[in-house]
């Protein structure tokens, strides 16, 4: 009787082990699946999926508040447009650029109306911007001001791989100064020190996504 009783009981307390086991092996792949899980995650649906890789992300530098320090801004492009060539690309990236930010923090580097006069040309890996007479014009000058407007330009796009420096021009001709504070018949080199890396913004426009593998796919090809 004795030896039955204990059975029972050692039959019991391994049924009772074996479920506390089986509730702690859950517990333990429910925290390692939320440590791994991104802190934000997107569900798309397959045509989500489809309009993500007809996207490339790009790079664009915007002033900050106080106007002293560049932060980078990621936007997403149409990838059969940048697929067309590096100019093509560049000419679109300073385009986007001139809409300005929208992030709130961020402020406008290029002059309200002021325009890619004629399409970006690479010569020797260095771009040739033309912007309208405006670029000049309706510039407010001082010495940060100008710097962060040419350096934006620079910067963004030395992003691309095929482009290591910038020479910008006025309605086709090239001119001495910007706005006094700078000369302006220079080939504009990058310049790492004006970038805030502390801050990142990524602004998407309604019809764009926040991920997207196209960026990893195509940079190589152009980016880096």
């Amino acid at each position: 009787m004795k030896k039955t009783v204990i059975a029972a009981i050692c039959i019991v307390l391994a049924f009772v082990v074996n479920g506390c086991l089986k509730t702690r092996d859950k517990a333990i792949n429910q925290f390692e699946e939320e440590e791994l899980r991104p802190v934000s995650s997107i569900l798309l649906t397959e045509e989500d999926a489809r309009k993500l890789n007809e996207k490339l992300q790009v790079h664009l530098y915007f002033s900050n508040e106080d106007g002293t320090r560049l932060v980078r801004e990621i936007r997403y492009v149409d990838m059969n447009e940048a697929k067309q060539g590096t100019e093509q690309l560049a000419s679109l990236l300073v385009k986007e650029l001139v809409k300005g930010s929208s992030n709130t923090t961020l402020k406008p580097t290029i002059p309200e109306g002021a325009a890619l006069r004629s399409p970006v040309k690479v010569e020797n890996r260095t771009a040739i911007v033309d912007m309208t007479e405006e670029f000049v014009d309706n510039h407010p000058g001082g010495k940060e001001a100008e710097e962060m407007t040419i350096f934006s330009i620079v910067n963004t796009l030395t992003e691309l791989k095929d482009i290591e420096k910038v020479k910008f021009q006025i309605n086709g001709k090239t001119q001495n100064e910007f706005k006094g504070g700078f000369r302006f018949d220079n080939e504009f080199p990058r310049n790492e020190a004006l970038i805030d890396r502390r801050k990142s913004e990524t602004v998407i426009p309604e019809d764009e996504y926040e991920e997207t593998g196209a960026y990893e796919n195509y940079e190589e090809e152009i980016l880096e």
